[in-house]
């Protein structure tokens, strides 16, 4: 399957069924939120690093970014600065990237909003920043606690980010699909009158 295929199966399913589906799959910390309810995300990460303060290196990936990326951005959970707004977000868009996971702040929240560009971050501040510090793009880092690797899948919505390694990705895919299956029968036996603990066989048998 092409990366394109892969986030369209993936972007499919909620977060929640993709961690269910493989241990494998690591969600961000539950800090890094939708910057507004009915975001859905997926696509292969364009990763960056920058230092508190500094934005070059955004720029430089939204540069560098092919469509149907996610720019997945190390801040160092800085809640002090807002290295990302309306005008990155509208190169972005010109750009057809998919949306911003940071792991920090972003400002601008009102017009980003109206926009419907899908941000996830730990809120907002108003700090401008410098770009006199170059930061590094497409490199190995931590977002939201967990290891993202460039080509990595970003998967999000209003539960929060899950990441799907590139090296297993189909494997997942495949894997949700079955997890989908069970949860189906189980609602089917809850329709029928039996309890969660009943199904899951943790009463005890008369």
């Amino acid at each position: 399957m092409t990366a394109d295929n892969i986030a369209k199966a993936l972007g499919a399913w909620p977060t929640g069924n993709l961690c269910n589906a493989d241990e494998r799959v690591l969600a961000m910390a539950s800090a890094v939120r939708p910057l507004f309810s009915g975001i859905r995300l997926c696509g292969p990460a364009r990763t960056v690093r920058i230092v508190p303060g500094q934005n070059a290196a955004i720029h430089r990936a939204v540069h560098a970014a092919k469509p149907g990326e996610v720019l997945v951005v190390d801040a160092g959970g800085s809640r002090t600065f807002g290295p990302f707004g309306d005008i990155l977000a509208t190169c972005c868009r010109n750009r057809g990237i998919a949306g911003l996971v940071i792991d920090g702040t972003v400002r601008d929240t009102a017009e980003l909003k109206a926009m419907q560009f899908p941000v996830f971050c730990r809120g907002a501040h108003p700090a401008a920043t410098a770009k006199t510090e170059p930061g590094e793009t497409d490199v190995d880092i931590v977002c939201g606690g967990v290891p993202v690797s460039p080509g990595d899948f970003i998967v999000g919505d209003d539960d929060g980010i899950v990441v799907v390694p590139s090296a297993i990705s189909a494997e997942v895919e495949e894997s949700v699909r079955a997890v989908a299956g069970r949860e189906e029968e189980i609602m089917k036996q809850l329709a029928d009158g039996r309890t969660t603990a009943e199904i899951f066989g943790l009463v005890a048998k008369p």
